[in-house]
């Protein structure tokens, strides 16, 4: 519709040119011996005004014009590209299931005694309320456990990675939850060479006084709820929440640990799938 208009204009711009042409060269020859008339000589001046400005006037509507094509260009490229990426999200994004049982154990403490010399809290979620700063002076008064989630794929391509922001845990009437120690915090995915199988594995840290998690004995958690992001090896990324539920969690293994079988569970996605350069800590949270 713009570009109809222009072309009219244009149009009407060359023909009033043109006529304004021969009226100046009328006047012209009228300001010499044929006609000695004034009024034809100030015409031909106004016309030769008329000239002046109607030709810049053509120009600036050929420079809209120009304006024009490169805005409707740049916006059919930011269609197409915006398309492209779309194609690339649905054929790349993962989504994962939590499957099987969730076992928890106290940490190893070779990677107790690694910590408490590098600080490197990356790998772990704290509770919330605990300051981070006592945990790295007094080390002795916090419990340092790892839960260990068998994990598979039931749509899209491979996990990259997976990144937590909060893990709320039920125990009777109680809710603890569990937040990144720092902003670059990331989840391991381990290959179990027994079970073959892939597991997710997070580490927490909850004080030692609060009724949370006693060795060799089975805590009866009832539920365990995980805010999360899945990232692809391309890096699309999806982010929702499950919840895992457990009926009779009670089975105690032999080294201490505790093992809950997963009756249920329920994956929620929390908005669509988006590209992503890396992992960050832009998680949407409920």
């Amino acid at each position: 519709m713009i570009a109809m208009k222009t072309k009219t204009l244009a149009i009407f711009m060359g023909v009033f040119t043109l006529i304004a042409v021969a009226l100046f060269t009328v006047s012209q020859l009228m300001s010499g011996d044929i006609i000695r008339t004034p009024t034809f000589q100030i015409v031909g001046n106004f016309l030769s005004l008329g000239l002046v400005l109607s030709s810049a006037w053509f120009s600036f509507l050929l420079i809209k014009q120009g304006e024009t094509n490169r805005r409707n260009n740049d916006e059919t490229n930011t269609r197409a590209e915006s398309f492209r990426n779309l194609s690339f999200i649905a054929s790349n994004h993962t989504i994962v299931d939590f499957y099987e049982s969730i076992t928890i154990s106290y940490e190893s403490e070779r990677y107790i005694k690694r910590l408490k010399e590098s600080h490197d809290f990356k790998f772990y979620m704290l509770e919330k309320g605990i300051n981070l700063d006592d945990v790295k002076t007094n080390f002795e008064d916090y419990i340092f456990l790892t839960i260990k989630i068998p994990i598979r794929v039931v749509v899209g391509t491979a996990i990259g990675s997976i990144q937590f922001k909060n893990i709320r845990m039920d125990r009777s009437d109680k809710v603890h939850h569990f937040v990144p120690c720092t902003k670059d915090f990331h989840a391991l995915i381990l290959y179990n060479e027994d079970a073959k199988r892939q597991e997710v594995s997070v580490n927490i840290i909850a004080n030692k006084d609060k009724d949370f998690y006693t060795q060799d004995i089975v805590n009866p958690f009832t539920k365990i709820k995980l805010f999360l992001t899945m990232h692809s090896f391309l890096g699309v990324a999806v982010s929702g929440w499950t919840e895992l539920y457990f009926t009779n969690p009670q089975n105690l293994e032999t080294d201490g640990a505790n093992k809950y079988k997963i009756n249920s569970s329920q994956f929620q996605i929390v908005g669509l799938p988006v590209l992503k350069k890396s992992v960050d800590d832009d998680i949407s949270m409920l």
